[in-house]
């Protein structure tokens, strides 16, 4: 589920309070649930798009866990496998992954472009979206602060229902860093092809939490989409756009009360909530599971006191025991 499907739920048990002890609470909640062992909140699955032979994993991916491509697993190789004797080479091939190190856009402007930013409240206007990136000619770009000294990067305005580029900025070809203050909602971040001003790309969409927005990238050749399994960076909850991997809301519920319970001081209660989210999401895990061959059983009543099975006199086709 996504917070936002269990936010109202949340204000209940937590009462009125601002939304930061909420995302805290309900934060301590799922890791409540997590602890159980009964399932893995932490595991996640996404079937990402291969753009220009690459792929950029979101904000949330901690450790990957598998990859399926070309229809089998893969691995991911790092950035000094193509050079080594055993390696795929330089060419590679559709079976290949390779880290390419942390990106700060999910996509790369594929040409010389000016930048926009798509601001979706107006409670972020002005706010400060600093990109640091090389021109055309590989040069680190400049501008003028405050106090008229230049500065490293330039300042990406943020005005609600006006996007606009930076003036004087020249044409940027590589973006290396970008910086943010936190917002209210999630902001675009956009290029503009610069030979005609007018053809948009989005190469990034960032949470209100995000300052500093680092993402891995890999290459992956041949492909337009891959298959992955993760464990996620984190449990903490940042937004209500966050997915929490239980769809038990009456779980989910309780466990919120326990929380509650504990920080009034009201451990029985507490302990009392936090079975019964154990045992409501024990009993759906377990109906849950596919049926199928049972594990082997073998009857001592039966077979105890047998030398047919075991012991003196077995042989086999090789001799076997004697």
């Amino acid at each position: 589920m996504f917070v936002f499907e269990f936010y109202e739920q949340a204000k209940q048990q937590f009462g009125q309070c601002e939304e930061s002890i909420i995302f805290s609470r309900l934060t301590d909640a799922v890791r409540l649930l997590s602890n159980k062992g009964i399932n893995d909140p932490l595991l996640g699955e996404l079937e990402l798009c291969v753009c220009d032979g690459c792929l950029t994993f979101p904000r949330d991916v901690g450790t990957v866990l598998g990859i399926d491509i070309c229809g089998s697993p893969t691995l991911i190789q790092d950035q000094w496998f193509k050079y080594h004797i055993n390696g795929p080479g330089v060419c590679g091939g559709c079976g290949v992954i390779t880290e390419m190190g942390q990106v700060c856009t999910y996509k790369d402007p594929s040409e010389p472009a000016y930048l926009i930013a798509e601001v979706t409240s107006s409670a972020d206007n002005n706010k400060k979206l600093r990109v640091f990136a090389n021109d055309v000619n590989g040069n680190k770009i400049f501008t003028p602060g405050p106090n008229g000294t230049l500065q490293e990067g330039f300042l990406v305005p943020q005005i609600f229902g006006f996007a606009k580029p930076a003036p004087n900025v020249p044409a940027l070809g590589k973006i290396y860093r970008i910086s943010r203050e936190a917002t209210r909602d999630f902001v675009k971040l956009i290029a503009i092809r610069a030979s005609d001003g007018v053809s948009q790309t989005k190469i990034g969409h960032y949470e209100p939490s995000e300052t500093l927005p680092q993402y891995r990238r890999v290459k992956v050749p041949h492909k337009s989409s891959v298959l992955v399994k993760y464990k996620k960076a984190s449990l903490q909850i940042r937004s209500q756009q966050d997915f929490i991997n239980i769809e038990n809301f009456e779980a989910l519920r309780l466990a919120c009360r326990a929380v509650k319970f504990r920080l009034d001081d009201r451990y029985t209660q507490a302990l009392a909530a936090e079975k019964e989210a154990s045992r409501i999401l024990s009993e759906e895990t377990e109906s849950k599971l596919p049926a199928g061959p049972r594990v082997p059983q073998i009857i001592n009543s039966v077979y105890q006191d047998d030398d047919t099975l075991l012991g003196n006199g077995y042989t086999n086709g090789w001799g076997g025991w004697n």
